[in-house]
């Protein structure tokens, strides 16, 4: 889980990066690591803001940034994860224009109220479709997994083809967008060393050793990742 800590109390932050470290040990037995960022400011949080799980925020010392619009501006940017407002001096219950997907905690920061939310946040997790980032020049975009159909590599660049028919261009290789996806994704399977498939939306079988996506992309496939495919699928491999 990928946690974001955004308070311009110094002391206040460090505290929660204890509790969160501490959190993240007892986590250790269900495999749910706890990676956390730490910012004083928003404005480099804001920057790839749907990169996280769960956001903390209090924002009450300094001048001219507004906690309750930085919430706001989150949700503005796709983010549906729980937003957490830290209540300290500020008691943002009172504030009527924070988005549905607000919790608030009080400070000092209880440990069993601390790990009520982590748990909230993770069934939160587990229900939001899984994504991966797409890093392109002056952006970077976030895609539902299940959503891509292939991908396929030309001038070290990664073009990944969706449901909805849109190509997206991302500025990596192939085998790194392949590492992106990790090891909980096996319906991933590299039909060359260039083309990367999801098989969960092939169509069928062509001639020549050649699998047809939905669309009617075809792609040859290798025939060792045939075997791999068929062997995901639960295809007889005759």
């Amino acid at each position: 889980m990928h946690i974001a800590v955004c308070d311009d109390n110094l002391a206040d932050r460090h505290q929660m990066e204890r509790l969160l470290g501490r959190e993240s040990d007892k986590q250790e037995d269900t495999s749910e690591m706890l990676v956390v960022d730490s910012f004083g400011n928003p404005e480099k949080m804001l920057a790839h803001p749907k990169a996280y799980d769960l956001v903390f925020i209090d924002i009450c010392q300094t001048e001219g940034m507004d906690a309750v619009g930085v919430a706001n501006e989150l949700l503005e940017k796709g983010v549906h994860c729980p937003i957490v407002m830290c209540v300290s001096s500020i008691d943002y219950r009172q504030s009527a224009s924070l988005p549905e997907n607000t919790l608030f905690l009080d400070k000092p920061i209880k440990v069993a109220e601390l790990h009520d939310i982590i748990e909230q946040a993770k069934v939160v997790k587990d229900e939001m479709p899984d994504q991966i980032e797409l890093r392109k020049v002056m952006e970077t975009v976030y895609v539902n997994v299940g959503d891509i159909i292939y991908a396929h590599e030309k001038s070290d660049k990664t073009h990944v083809m969706l449901v909805s028919g849109e190509e997206l261009t991302s500025h990596e290789p192939l085998w790194l967008f392949k590492r992106s996806l990790g090891k909980k994704h096996p319906e991933f399977i590299f039909a060359t060393p260039m083309v990367l498939i999801n098989a969960d939306h092939i169509q069928g079988w062509g001639r020549l050793g050649t699998v047809i996506m939905e669309g009617g992309k075809k792609f040859h496939v290798v025939r060792q990742s045939k075997e791999e495919i068929k062997k995901y699928t639960g295809e007889s491999n005759t």
